[in-house]
C-alpha cells in the first residue's frame, strides 16, 4: 500500500520532472543557442521548485485545500445555499 507521503513525493517527482522539462524545451525552442550547461542549472532549479510544490501541495496543506476548494457537487451545493442563506438573513435580495 502507498502511503498518502510516498504518493505526494512520487507526483512532486512527476510534476517537476514533466514541467520543467517543457519550459526547458521551450527555452530551447526560443533561445537556441544557450549553452547546455546554462539548460541543465535552469531544468535543476525548476525541477527543485516544482518538486517542493508538489510536495506542499500534495502532503503539507491537503486538509487547508480539502476546505478551500469543494471536490463535490454535493458540497458546493451546500456551501452555495449558505451563503445564499446568509445573503437572505442580512435583507439583501438580487
Amino acid at each position: 500500500m502507498i502511503k498518502k507521503k510516498n504518493s505526494g513525493r512520487f507526483f512532486g517527482v512527476l510534476l517537476a520532472t514533466m514541467y520543467a522539462s517543457l519550459i526547458v524545451i521551450s527555452l530551447r525552442h526560443v533561445w537556441p543557442e544557450l549553452h547546455i550547461a546554462l539548460s541543465c542549472l535552469v531544468f535543476v532549479i525548476l525541477w527543485i521548485g516544482f518538486y517542493l510544490a508538489g510536495l506542499w501541495v500534495i502532503v503539507d496543506r491537503p486538509a487547508e485545500l480539502n476546505r478551500k476548494f469543494p471536490i463535490s457537487s454535493h458540497e458546493l451545493r451546500r456551501r452555495r445555499k449558505a451563503f445564499y442563506d446568509w445573503l437572505d438573513s442580512r435583507g439583501r435580495h438580487w
